[in-house]
């Protein structure tokens, strides 16, 4: 869990770059996008299993760079109910895909007059993201493992008619097979495994406030907190940060970029390192939208640049990622 941040710049709540992806449609009907492309990433991390070409390794130290290149598919789908202002939505907002989130949601949006717009949802992930069952194993071939989350979310866009905007996420990690630990305990007769458990609970909350100016312009300025209750206390954190969003559009173009920085805590002292994993982030993207590509009105060229980083007390939770995306997005 703790390397997301770094292969999917979660943490960066970027806004569209379309002034009114967040508005409910004044019609009934379909609407969303769709998505495809390609990502090329460079990645560091001994926890994040990638394509498994380093499942080896022989100590504890720094993670060493890999590089992949993988398809970018996403979608997302909804229909509007104009005359009771509701909206239901399945797949990933397009807010939370220029930051390279790709959580899944079912969910309703509702718009409350003046009092802003309130939603519900599941959150899952459609596809799992692969990490190592046991990260700490040395000397042998590491076996790969599907993490998977669900969970519920809420959001309030326009808070009693305001720019403040909130979000509240609780969910459910499980990885298929955790194993983190054990043949360090095997090796040594200790028993390590259960505070190293990556199973658990993780709770989300996000508090932003939107600056609107001329030309098509906003500026989002946000606070950022995760809470992650896991079965193992030496994987359980606390993580505090701030992001800065800017967005511009225009007739022809428009650009999203986002920056974080934020802290990580941790419960406990890792019993193999003796000390806790706490960890500073650090990270940066932008993404830029060609618009009636072809001469086509709703079809636009992507292309996204994105760096991340995590400088952790112990050199083995270091983690760096550099990715660089291109597509084509559709909406209707």
């Amino acid at each position: 869990m703790r390397n997301h941040v770094l292969l999917s710049l979660g943490l960066l709540a970027a806004n569209a770059a379309h002034a009114d992806l967040g508005e409910i449609p004044r019609e009934s009907g379909w609407s969303g996008f769709l998505l495809g492309g390609v990502n090329v990433v460079s990645y560091e991390s001994n926890f994040y299993a990638g394509d498994d070409n380093h499942s080896r390794i022989n100590d504890l130290g720094s993670p060493d760079s890999e590089s992949g290149l993988t398809p970018l598919i996403n979608a997302d789908i909804r229909y509007t109910f104009a005359d009771t202002r509701t909206q239901v939505f399945l797949g990933n907002l397009i807010q939370d895909a220029v930051r390279f989130d790709f959580t899944q949601q079912l969910g309703l949006r509702q718009e409350m007059g003046d009092k802003g717009i309130v939603a519900t949802s599941l959150v899952f992930n459609a596809m799992p993201v692969e990490l190592w069952s046991d990260p700490f194993a040395t000397g042998v071939d590491r076996s790969a493992t599907d993490v998977k989350s669900k969970g519920v979310r809420f959001a309030w866009d326009k808070i009693w008619g305001s720019n403040f905007y909130g979000t509240l996420t609780t969910r459910e990690v499980d990885l298929d097979e955790e194993r983190s630990g054990q043949q360090y305990d095997q090796t040594h007769g200790t028993q390590y495994a259960a505070m190293l458990n990556r199973n658990g609970k993780v709770h989300d909350m996000a508090l932003s406030y939107q600056f609107h100016f001329g030309g098509n312009q906003l500026l989002e300025p946000a606070i950022l907190y995760k809470q992650a209750r896991l079965d193992g206390s030496a994987e359980s954190f606390d993580n505090t940060g701030l992001q800065l969003t800017y967005a511009k559009r225009g007739p022809q173009w428009s650009i999203v970029s986002n920056l974080y920085a934020g802290k990580r805590k941790y419960d406990e002292a890792n019993p193999l390192f003796g000390q806790r994993a706490d960890a500073s982030e650090f990270a940066l993207n932008g993404t830029f939208f060609w618009h009636n590509l072809f001469g086509i009105k709703p079809l636009a060229a992507t292309f996204t640049a994105a760096y991340s980083s995590a400088d952790s007390d112990i050199d083995f939770y270091d983690a760096e990622a550099l990715r660089f995306s291109t597509g084509l997005l559709y909406n209707f």
